[in-house]
């Protein structure tokens, strides 16, 4: 049996994990954890802290809970680094013990949760005599503290693509970090300086006022472990991970080592940043002398009733959508050598590529060379004219919007961003993202956009029919998930051409 002291500072430590303002756990995150779990210890449980803490603590048990991050880099306690996350497969958003408490070797048990496990055992031994005690409980204690702090931060449940969003570099306000450090340390340094006067015993005191009124009827589901084990980490960490893909990860793409800055360096400045914003500069200018040349790009004609797609057959001397993803990705590939020495215009290549990547994921833009991708088939959307490609490329989206989301398109968005984190698609994310070679999986693209206008774009449609609901509400969800499946594709070139990955890509054929 635990004694009873150590059980209250467990539950103590564990009520912190639901606290707005100090999810991030840097220094002054774990010492507050600490602060708070203090002033609700039991006297057995204060006595039990007070005799294992060091005596240069002077008995102030916040003062040492950031020391397991102090020594990890220690040679004597590397070993320790691990344990202080836990890494999940990227995308799922879920956590289990068995697949993912390892360490980058592979072996087992070494993670944050099984950590918790650990030392909650050791301190189990405090009430016997201290001649019998076979660990040191000291370290244990302080190492519970500090990692029932780090479990509750949700980068320390993270991807392992991105190390917890250690590679994605992205800004906080004016200053250049990594998406885990704001996490850790920035969101409570900006909450101490916006809301409370840069002072964290403020801070902790308005935590405290919350413990006792506002969410005073959680506390007790805060302490319960299921099945009434005495500890329970792995809710914990499961917690963490879905608030990691709910809040943290959410418009910071995993990997996007430097993609953002990059991306924002080539944009024209009265974009402000906003990629979006051009995406459809290419359908604007391609109609100006200077680049009709551009128009077949936009799409590629397969052979009628084939139903598939073949590269050195449809795609003659690479003037397709396919052919342009591959060119102006190996356009891209020469930024890192600097402006001195480029031979194309980055800002146009990331417009055309960023196009064409929404192209490609529209079946119709891989249709059938007799209708022109559905363009000559005329018909009616509802009560008026339009053709078949017209309405794969926008009527279906605005009748979405409408009907769906009151018009806002922001909320079209937010919906479809939903699905990745913990809606019908969080379990392919990865998969969408899975390219072995960026030159050829274009074509994979467009063997997916024929399939899907055979299945769903030209099935049921003859010239001068009239679609309406049932057209509608079978192929809204077609056009949604293709709309995100271009999304997490562009944002994984792009990753891998401007972030540390692109010395991997196999120069094009």
């Amino acid at each position: 049996m635990v004694g009873s002291g150590f059980i209250f500072i467990w539950r103590a430590l564990v009520l912190m994990h639901m606290l707005p303002g100090i999810l991030a756990w840097g220094k002054e995150g774990h010492y507050a954890t600490c602060k708070i779990a203090e002033g609700l210890l039991t006297e057995d449980a204060a006595a039990a802290v007070k005799v294992l803490l060091p005596e240069y603590a002077e008995g102030d048990f916040a003062s040492v809970c950031s020391w397991p991050d102090e020594i990890k880099h220690n040679y004597h306690w590397r070993w320790s680094g691990p344990l202080h996350y836990v890494d999940t497969p990227d995308f799922r958003c879920n956590y289990e013990f068995c697949r993912d408490c390892h360490d980058s070797h592979g072996h087992k048990d070494r993670c944050v949760t099984a950590a918790i496990y650990n030392y909650s055992m050791q301190l189990t031994t405090y009430r016997e005599s201290v001649s019998e005690w076979k660990y040191n409980l000291t370290e244990a204690l302080l190492f519970l503290s500090h990692f029932i702090g780090d479990v509750h931060q949700p980068l320390h449940v993270g991807f392992v693509g991105d190390e917890g969003g250690n590679t994605i570099v992205i800004r906080w306000f004016r200053r250049k970090t990594n998406l885990h450090h704001i996490w850790d340390n920035m969101i409570i340094e900006s909450a101490m300086k916006t809301f409370y006067n840069s002072d964290l015993a403020t801070m902790i005191q308005a935590i405290q006022r919350n413990i006792t009124n506002d969410w005073s009827t959680d506390i007790s589901s805060w302490e319960n472990c299921a099945s009434d084990r005495k500890v329970c980490p792995d809710p914990y960490a499961s917690e963490s991970i879905k608030l990691a893909c709910k809040y943290a990860y959410r418009n910071a793409t995993p990997g996007s080592t430097l993609t953002a800055e990059v991306v924002r360096n080539l944009l024209p400045d009265y974009v402000d940043g906003n990629l979006s914003a051009l995406c459809t500069w290419p359908d604007q200018i391609r109609h100006w002398y200077k680049y009709r040349w551009t128009s077949s790009l936009h799409f590629i004609d397969t052979p009628d009733d084939a139903c598939n797609f073949d590269y050195s057959r449809d795609c003659l001397n690479d003037m397709c959508v396919a052919g342009a993803i591959r060119n102006f990705t190996s356009q891209l590939l020469h930024y890192r050598e600097g402006s001195s020495d480029r031979r194309y215009n980055m800002t146009e290549a990331l417009l055309f590529l960023s196009h064409f990547m929404g192209d490609i994921h529209q079946p119709l833009h891989v249709g059938f060379t007799s209708d022109l991708g559905g363009n000559t088939i005329e018909l009616r959307w509802f009560k008026h004219k339009s053709n078949l490609h017209h309405v794969w490329d926008r009527e279906i989206i605005l009748t979405a919007a409408k009907e769906l989301y009151g018009n806002n398109m922001e909320l079209f968005q937010e919906d479809i961003q939903k699905n990745f984190t913990d809606g019908i698609w969080s379990d392919d994310i990865a998969s969408w993202g899975e390219c072995d070679d960026l030159f050829s999986c274009p074509n994979k693209y467009a063997a997916e956009g024929i399939g899907l206008a055979c299945k769903w774009g030209y099935k049921g449609v003859t010239p001068g029919a009239t679609l309406s609901d049932k057209y509608f509400i079978s192929r809204f969800p077609v056009v949604a998930k293709r709309i995100a499946q271009g999304g997490v594709r562009l944002s994984m070139i792009l990753n891998r051409v401007f972030g540390n990955h692109n010395q991997k890509i196999p120069a094009p054929t």
